[in-house]
């Protein structure tokens, strides 16, 4: 029998810029890439800045983009006009349009906001939020509508569905009065 030797895969990371106008990589990791179009496959990438940016199983440090879609991999930081996210994760999404599907943030700061079985610590949206099966620790929009999910903060104009919130508007203030109180007596005792 002959000895067959096994094809081993090796991990190319690229140090210098790339930019061209289409960028696709596969298994690999590059610093920096300028391009219209970037296709991100089990890979990593530093630094992004095009016009579309497609994630699959992969990960992102930060990137700009007008159009970001990650499946199966996680961004640190985004921004552009839209960001669509599932499966995945972020830490700072700042986009007109986010849409996340079984996804997770820390933050969200954008014009539409919409969840699907996911959430984020902080979702401020300048015109609506809607949640399905999520929720934030801090929601915050003129409109909200949350169907099966809840938020610890909620402040909002319009709020619709069945949300579960541990602080409304009133709520909050108390809660802020009653914590105001607590630190300046605290503080008050530590000065003696």
């Amino acid at each position: 029998m002959p000895n067959k030797k096994r094809a081993t895969k090796k991990k190319i990371t690229v140090k210098k810029p790339v930019a061209t106008r289409d960028v696709e990589l596969k298994e690999t990791g590059v610093d920096s890439i300028q391009a219209d179009n970037v296709t991100l496959t089990q890979g990593g990438v530093n630094r992004i800045k095009a016009k579309t940016v497609t994630v699959n199983q992969g990960g992102i440090v930060e990137a700009e983009a007008d159009t970001i879609n990650v499946r199966q991999g996680g961004i640190v930081r985004a921004e552009a006009g839209d960001v669509q996210i599932t499966q995945g994760g972020a830490v700072l999404v700042q986009s007109e349009n986010v849409a996340l599907t079984s996804s997770g943030a820390l933050a969200i700061l954008g014009a539409k906001i919409d969840v699907q079985s996911g959430g984020a610590q902080y979702m401020f949206a300048r015109e609506s939020i809607r949640v399905e099966q999520g929720g934030a620790l801090v929601m915050a929009a003129p409109r909200i509508h949350v169907q099966n999910g809840g938020a610890i903060f909620l402040l909002a104009r319009e709020v619709h569905g069945n949300v579960r919130t541990l602080f409304d508007r009133r709520g909050a203030l108390i809660f802020g009065i009653a914590a105001g109180i607590v630190l300046g007596m605290l503080a008050r005792t530590r000065r003696k």
